[in-house]
């Protein structure tokens, strides 16, 4: 870990938010096509990896470039190098996976399909379903570098104190978070705004809020009873204030911590790492990881994402693309380099290794890798990259998220939701079906 967190802790938990990136300036100079150079633009914590494949490849001229983690930085870069025909980078690291639709449509053509430079064999290492926010149209275009699935965390402690069990249905979840803000007032069990409740809760149940059909396509439909059963699960417990509309990343969010008033909190497996500990001061030794609760009418967990990163080769790289496929190969796949890095790793075998630090990490009161792992192979199929990502969480804090705070009835919001899904998925040139 060493390497790759020498980043300040506030630039962790930026990166973490944005899709695992860190902090660093730069601009995107020249482009590699007039020098025969591979032109390459990371983050600042994937930047150490870059310029290490570099060294291990001295008859290969590579410029490496550090962006910044910025949402937009880079399809506005690359938009402008659409405009004037130069600059574009062979290689390119998203801090924000959803860009990776808005860089593969017409309009930019930016990203190519990786489908027939990285084999199959190679693809199918990474976690399943990983790969659905790559993929339009049936052809991949970006392997992610680390996903984000989403867990139940919870304190042990004070799990004992109240006597209270782990939940393992959604129905024990809500009768366990309506009784601790009953006895234990101002706990709180989950947090629903933005990408934080979209993603965690109503991407866990499979509500169809983005599902990505192709690149010019999307499926919305939040009439359906996956929809439905998360505004029923969610009503009682926002009336009563056992979920919270305020963002993880407020301070008066980490007021709850510091008061002891998070019970569980659906999220991220970030979270762990950059959250409870750092964000919220949890002391050590009290929190601990669980499969996500069950559905009715399902007998297996599945998991929401919020947040990861991804990579791009450019379909200008011309002679370049083998080399810059490779890149975006090792810089994914290979398990001793993915070991060390700060977020749960999507493929596979690197995520087993990086799991081995953290079995033993004395900041956990119990090894969160079999929660994580599980997680990591149930992310809930369809929720897929869209270009509307902004207008996604925006619009979901608008309607579900006003609702919330008032007390108005959630199922009734869903229709308003929907209708603002609609309209940024058309704004975004996308048909609805």
């Amino acid at each position: 870990m060493k390497r790759w967190r020498a980043a300040s802790l506030a630039a962790a938990v930026a990166l973490a938010l944005s899709g695992c990136g860190g902090t660093g300036g730069g601009s995107s100079g020249n482009s590699g096509n007039d020098k025969g150079e591979l032109l390459v633009w990371v983050d600042n914590t994937r930047t150490p990896a870059a310029q290490q494949y570099k060294k291990a490849h001295p008859d290969l001229k590579i410029r490496i470039v550090t962006i910044p983690p910025d949402a937009g930085y880079v399809p506005t870069k690359v938009s402008l190098a659409n405009r004037t025909k130069r600059g574009w980078p062979d290689v390119v690291f998203l801090t924000n996976p959803a860009e990776a639709a808005t860089l593969a449509s017409e309009k930019f053509g930016y990203a190519a399909p990786l489908d027939g430079l990285v084999p199959k064999s190679v693809r199918d290492g990474f976690a399943p379903g990983s790969l659905d926010t790559c993929t339009f149209g049936g052809e991949t275009y970006c392997l992610r570098n680390d996903i984000a699935p989403t867990v139940l965390w919870y304190d042990t402690s004070l799990m004992k104190e109240y006597g209270y069990q782990v939940p393992k249905t959604w129905a024990d979840y809500q009768r366990t978070g309506l009784k601790a803000a009953e006895e234990h007032p101002g706990t709180i069990v989950g947090a629903i705004n933005g990408k934080y409740g979209a993603g965690t809760y109503f991407g866990s149940s499979g509500c169809p809020t983005r599902d990505t059909l192709s690149l010019t396509k999307v499926h919305i439909d939040l009439t359906r009873s996956s929809c439905t059963r998360v505004a029923d699960l969610l009503q009682p417990m926002a009336e009563k204030k056992a979920v919270t509309t305020v963002v993880p990343t407020d301070p008066a969010f980490a007021k709850l911590g510091k008061e002891n008033k998070i019970l569980m909190l659906p999220g991220p497996a970030w979270f762990g790492d950059f959250m409870f500990g750092p964000a919220f001061k949890i002391p050590k030794g009290r929190i601990a990881a669980a499969p996500m609760p069950t559905w009715p009418g399902e007998t297996k967990s599945y998991a929401g994402q919020v947040g990861g990163g991804a990579f791009l080769v450019s379909a200008h790289a011309g002679d370049r693309t083998k080399e810059a496929a490779d890149l975006v190969r090792w810089m994914t796949t290979d398990a001793t380099l993915q070991a060390d890095q700060p977020t749960y790793p999507a493929f596979t075998a690197a995520a087993q290794k990086w799991g081995e630090a953290k079995a033993k990490d004395p900041y956990y009161a119990a090894d969160p890798m079999p929660a994580l792992t599980a997680a990591a192979n149930a992310l809930r199929p369809g929720f897929g990259a869209v270009r509307f990502e902004a207008d996604w969480q925006a619009s979901f804090n608008d309607t579900v998220g006003k609702a919330a705070d008032s007390g108005a009835d959630l199922r009734k919001t869903l229709a308003s939701w929907q209708d603002k899904l609609e309209a940024a998925a058309k704004t975004s040139e996308y048909s609805v079906g």
